[in-house]
């Protein structure tokens, strides 16, 4: 009557386009935080041991591995593995153990379907949570794969100290091999295999397994390398068979994808490596990781943002639901002129939900200048919406997730919004960071050729050409303009730029009007301008109209009227257009 091959707990995340082991460090860690006691911190330890020689031969025949050896050929897909040389005890075994500790470990009764024993390790594809509990982060019923997905021989074992139906506390430890539908003879077998005790009873149609439980669980596990679990010790401890996973690889992806828990301190991790070794993440010292760290405390109001380099943008309400924030952050370069994020990271932002795994640094746009780095911290009032958007790997929120569908359609209205947002977010925050570029002298066509006709000798004297420039007067930059913030949170805009006579005018002297206006840039066009000051550190300058920006002032050739445009604070999100204009007087008509 049908029924999953074993494959199907190893297949689903197989190919999830991220390294295995970024993937066991999302999975196995999100599968701990969801099943932490009463949403409190839990200790997630990563522990390698090997076994050889005598060790190995008693590790071998506790773990009844020689009933895998037999079968091999027709059980499993992929090679090299340890059952190659099974016999061989100078070949050692990788053995890792995932320990969690804080949690409710693997509770219920075991013969229960909606038990997490059995949803843990004999269901698959079981959505229960997304409908039973809110915030968590598993949803899928497919994160379990990731331990037997990661073994050789596609076999783990899970210890847990946990409580019963009754609430008693008590030990239990069962084995699960998930390999491929083969035949025997004539009998054909599912791939499904388990460790445990037979309780098949009479004629029934089908075996049945339980768990072992007890003091005789506990003797199994020391006998498989777990560590003892005390009564006060409530959690489940997976080992892993022969798997070759790197555990700096393991601490790489702790760090890429859990690094909000983990500086929120609401999570611990440990990596323990075959010679005793023990590390821990740090995120806070991985250059790639500074720029999303610093924009998270902006979005979580930890820092303030500092004008024009990050911003903060809480997102306005969606009918009655709250969508979240976003903040940004300006990423610098170093003294080389790298960014200290990798390039498909530029310009991305960290999508997180309730538990504060990482779900994807999500890009759906070119990368603008400048760089960004960013997050975005959704709502818990569209927590559940966007959990039911995420992939099998929690990897992404897509937006044509059979899962989103309601009778309106507003679950995905609320996804599609906060991805717009996010993108528009971006795209106008560059707009704003980007400090304007200098503006290029403004060479009016008729103010050149009446300067020409003004300055030129007779009829007959030579046209004017690159020896004989047609304008006389030289504006240049002393700097590009500059933004600075203000204590109130607002910007401010400052250019500083000379003026003088060029060394080929026919004048010694020359009196012009310079006006300098500042507006604000909406939609492609200047708009309401902003005031300026005037101030000058060499020569002398003359007031006509402040308001409208007018001044006059008398160029030389020998030294350059030195001057300073500093406007009036202007909201940070506005865009503005600084321009200087400079004439004769003696041209006014």
């Amino acid at each position: 009557m049908g029924g999953a091959a074993g494959e199907a707990f190893t297949n689903p995340l197989a190919a999830s386009g991220m390294p295995r082991a970024a993937v066991l460090a999302r999975e196995a860690v999100q599968n701990s935080v969801d099943a932490s006691e009463n949403g409190g911190k839990v200790l997630v330890r990563f522990r390698e041991h090997r076994v050889v020689g005598e060790e190995k031969i008693e590790f071998v025949k506790t773990a009844n591995l020689a009933a895998l050896a037999s079968r091999q050929s027709a059980i499993l897909a992929g090679q090299p593995n340890c059952l190659s040389a099974i016999d061989d005890e100078q070949s050692e075994i990788s053995l890792l153990y995932v320990e969690d500790h804080r949690t409710t470990g693997l509770e219920g009764d075991f013969n229960t379907p909606s038990s997490k024993f059995y949803r843990f390790l004999l269901s698959l594809g079981d959505g229960g949570k997304i409908r039973e509990s809110h915030g968590s982060g598993g949803s899928f019923g497919f994160g379990k794969s990731v331990y037997s997905s990661n073994s050789a021989i596609n076999t783990i074992y899970a210890y847990s100290k946990t409580r019963d139906q009754d609430g008693k506390i008590r030990s239990i430890i069962f084995g699960c091999g998930y390999f491929k539908s083969h035949e025997v003879g004539n009998d054909f077998h599912t791939g499904r295999a388990w460790f445990g005790r037979d309780v098949t009873f009479g004629e029934a149609a089908y075996q049945k397994v339980e768990p072992l439980v007890g003091k005789e669980a506990d003797e199994l596990a020391i006998s498989l390398g777990f560590k003892l679990r005390k009564d006060s010790d409530l959690g489940t401890s997976v080992l892993i068979v022969d798997s070759s996973i790197d555990l700096d690889e393991v601490l790489s992806g702790v760090e890429d994808w859990w690094w909000p828990r983990i500086i929120s301190n609401e999570l611990d991790i440990q990596v323990v490596s075959a010679n005793g070794s023990k590390t821990m993440p740090r995120p806070r010292i991985r250059e790639h990781l500074k720029p999303f760290i610093e924009a998270y405390e902006v979005c979580t109001t930890q820092a303030v943002p500092r004008a024009g380099i990050e911003l903060r943008k809480p997102f306005n309400r969606m009918e009655n639901l709250s969508l979240g924030v976003c903040a940004l952050k300006v990423l610098d370069k170093d003294a080389d002129g790298n960014l200290p994020v990798t390039e498909d990271r530029v310009d991305s932002i960290a999508l997180m939900r309730a538990p504060k795994m990482v779900v994807a640094y999500y890009r759906a746009w070119n990368a603008g200048n400048p760089p960004l780095a960013g997050v975005y911290v959704a709502d818990d009032d569209v927590d559940d919406i966007l959990r039911s958007a995420e992939s099998p790997a929690h990897d992404k929120w897509d937006l044509d997730s059979a899962r989103l569908r309601d009778a309106e359609g507003n679950n995905r209205a609320v996804v599609d919004s906060i991805l717009r947002r996010l993108r528009s977010t971006v795209k106008d925050f560059q707009r704003l960071a980007s400090p304007p570029p200098p503006p290029r002298p403004r060479k009016l066509g008729l103010l050149e050729r009446n300067l020409a006709n003004f300055l030129s000798p007779s009829k007959g004297g030579p046209e004017p050409g690159p020896d004989h420039p047609s304008a006389p007067i030289h504006l240049n930059y002393d700097s590009p303009p500059e933004l600075h913030a203000t204590e109130e949170g607002m910007l401010e805009m400052v250019a500083r730029f000379g003026l003088k006579l060029k060394e080929d005018s026919d004048d010694e002297e020359l009196d012009v009007r310079i006006k300098v206006t500042c507006a604000v840039v909406a939609d492609g066009s200047d708009v309401d301008p902003i005031m300026l000051e005037m101030s000058t550190q060499e020569g002398e300058l003359e007031v006509i109209d402040k308001e409208s920006g007018l001044y006059r002032a008398r160029l030389s050739k020998d030294t350059a009227i030195k001057l300073t445009a500093k406007s009036a604070p202007y909201d940070p999100n506005w865009t503005i257009r600084f321009i200087p204009e400079v004439e004769p007087v003696e041209l006014e008509q």
